[in-house]
């Protein structure tokens, strides 16, 4: 498959992720994207990236386990990664049926797949997919479900950048 070509990304295809960790820094945009989501407008710009969690010496503000929402938000970044589909925007339209099947930890080695279970080309220059997602720990030479997902994504072709 080339990069150009989403038509070989048909019903069953799976995509594997590159090995990727949630970082502690992640969490913290996490926060602060969150918390200036309630208080748009009311002095946003008194906030820079990690004003909310404060210089702590290096460690984590966090705990140890990670929230379910930044682990999906990280797996689909990885997933936008993906080398069949980088030369493309990928926008989230929809994650449904959540399922937490372990803990994953902060700084975890993690892994994801994304089985293609529907996909259409109904609108013309975009391809809509949807996707069963997992989250995978390996460990012990044993892999790991550690969450599962549905999702929605739309994907164009990007233009390219000017030369």
């Amino acid at each position: 498959m080339t990069v150009h070509d989403l038509g070989s990304l048909g019903v069953g295809k799976t995509l594997t992720t590159q090995e990727f960790a949630v970082r502690p820094s992640d969490l913290t945009a996490h926060v602060e994207s969150s918390f200036l989501g309630q208080v748009i407008g009311t002095c946003e710009e008194c906030l820079s990236t990690g004003s909310l969690a404060g210089d702590n010496g290096g460690g984590s503000p966090w705990g140890r386990v990670c929230p379910t929402s930044v682990a999906i938000d990280r797996m689909l970044a990885a997933l936008a990664r993906h080398e069949a589909l980088r030369e493309h925007s990928m926008v989230v339209r929809s994650v449904g049926r959540v399922r937490a099947l372990g803990e994953l930890m902060v700084g975890e080695p993690i892994t994801g797949t994304a089985e293609v279970r529907f996909r259409s080309q109904r609108n013309p220059g975009s391809t809509h997919l949807t996707v069963e997602v997992e989250l995978h720990r390996w460990q012990g030479g044993r892999r790991t479900t550690l969450l599962g997902f549905e999702a929605g994504l739309e994907l164009r072709h990007a233009a390219p950048a000017a030369a």
